[in-house]
C-alpha cells in the first residue's frame, strides 16, 4: 500500500499551502512533534483510496505511541495516528465502494495525523448521511468497542442484565447506550467521592447507594440481588474485577476491555466453574487484523445507529492540529468521558 510517511519534509510547499502531516522526530512526554509539509503524492495503488482528511482522533493509544510507551515503536520519524475522517480525493482502479467526493472514516490506518491519507479499501467506511465526521471518528474507540463487546462477543439478548463498571467513562457510557438500546437491564458502578463508589439501577432509580471500594462485592449483591448480573462489561480491572465475577449470574459473562483501575486482576477460575461463566476478551485492534471484514461491518451498524439516533457521539473538542502543543495539554485535562480530535480542514 502507498503511504505519506517518506513523503514529508525536503520540499518548498508551506504548512499553510499544499497539505503538512504532525511528524514525531522524538518520543517524550511531551514528545517532539511539529507540523511538517508533504512531499510529493505517492503513486496510488491499485485497492487504495486517497484521503483529504477532515480531522482524526487522538487515541490512548496514539498518546502512549508518540510517548514510547506503546508495545510497537515506530521507527523515527514517523506519522502517528491511527483513525481518520475525511473526503475520497481519488480511488484506484480496482476501488468499487468509493468515489472522488465520498465521506469516509478510517480506522488502524498508520499515519492518520495528516492532511492526506492513503488506506486500503477494505479498512474504510463511509460516514453515514447527517453525522457528523467529528463525532464519527470522536466515537469509534468507545462506541465500536462497546457495540463489540455486548453484541458481538456476549450476543446479548433482550432482558439480559448488564452491569457495567467504570460507568462514566467513554466506553462505560457508550455500553450503557447499546445495553439500552438492546433491551438489556443495566447497572452501573462509578467514581462517587473518596474512593466511594455509586451504584445504581435503570429500572429503579431508588436502587441506589453508595459504597466503599472494600464494600464493593457487597454493595453489588444488594444490588443485584441472587440472580446476579448476566453481563459485565470491565473497562477498569484490578479488585473491582473480582468484586463483580462474585456477582455473575448462572452462564455470565465477563467481558475484558480493559484495566484504568491499574494492577490486571487474577481471577479464581473457581468462581467461573461454580458459576458455568465466561470470560471474553474484548480488544477491537485485533478484530481489525484477524476479521477485518467482521470489524468493519461492526463500524458500519455501530455508525448506523448514531445516525439514526439511538447512539449519541462522544463528547469531543477539536483543535487544529497546528496547534499539537495546545492539544497535548488538553488531553491531559479534558473531562472523563470526552474526546479530543485534531482539526486538518
Amino acid at each position: 500500500m502507498a503511504n505519506y510517511q517518506q513523503h514529508y519534509m525536503n520540499t518548498s510547499a508551506t504548512v499553510a499551502g499544499e497539505g503538512y502531516a504532525l511528524v514525531c522526530r522524538e518520543y517524550g512526554n511531551p514528545p517532539d512533534i511539529e507540523p511538517q509539509p508533504i512531499g510529493h503524492e505517492p503513486t496510488l495503488g491499485a485497492h487504495d483510496v486517497h484521503i483529504d482528511v477532515l480531522c482524526a482522533a487522538f487515541n490512548f493509544t496514539d498518546h502512549l505511541m508518540v510517548q514510547g510507551r506503546y508495545q510497537e515503536k515506530p521507527a523515527l520519524p514517523f506519522v502517528p495516528g491511527l483513525d481518520a475522517a475525511g473526503i475520497v480525493r481519488a480511488a484506484g482502479s480496482s476501488v468499487q465502494r468509493f468515489k472522488p467526493g465520498d465521506r469516509v472514516i478510517s480506522s488502524g490506518v498508520a499515519g492518520a495525523w495528516s492532511c492526506r491519507l492513503i488506506a486500503p479499501e477494505h479498512r474504510l467506511v463511509r460516514v453515514p448521511d447527517g453525522l457528523d465526521p467529528a463525532d464519527a471518528v470522536a466515537s469509534i474507540n468507545s462506541h465500536l468497542t462497546a457495540y463489540h463487546a455486548l453484541i458481538d462477543r456476549a450476543s446479548l439478548a433482550r432482558g439480559e442484565r448488564v452491569l457495567v463498571l467504570g460507568a462514566n467513562g467513554a466506553v462505560g457510557n457508550a455500553s450503557i447506550q447499546i445495553a439500552r438500546y438492546m433491551g438489556a437491564e443495566v447497572f452501573t458502578v462509578v467514581r462517587h467521592t473518596d474512593g466511594k463508589f455509586l451504584l445504581a439501577a435503570d429500572a429503579d432509580p431508588s436502587a441506589q447507594s453508595v459504597v466503599a471500594g472494600e464494600d464493593l462485592k457487597a454493595g453489588l449483591r444488594e444490588l443485584l440481588g441472587k440472580r446476579g448480573a448476566d453481563v459485565i462489561v470491565d473497562p477498569v480491572g484490578d479488585h473491582f474485577t473480582e468484586a463483580a465475577v462474585r456477582n455473575l449470574a448462572w452462564r455470565g459473562r465477563l467481558l475484558v476491555v480493559g484495566f484504568a483501575a491499574g494492577d490486571i486482576p487474577q481471577i479464581r477460575t473457581n468462581l467461573l466453574l461454580l458459576k458455568g461463566a465466561g470470560i471474553l476478551g474484548v480488544y477491537c485492534g485485533a478484530l481489525l487484523i484477524q476479521e477485518t471484514d467482521a470489524f468493519t461491518g461492526q463500524m458500519e451498524a455501530m455508525l448506523a445507529l448514531m445516525s439514526e439516533g439511538v447512539l449519541t457521539p462522544a463528547p469531543r473538542e477539536i483543535v487544529p492540529a497546528t496547534r499539537f502543543a495546545e492539544a497535548w495539554k488538553r488531553f491531559s485535562t479534558a473531562p472523563r468521558g470526552s474526546k479530543l480530535v485534531l482539526g486538518f480542514a
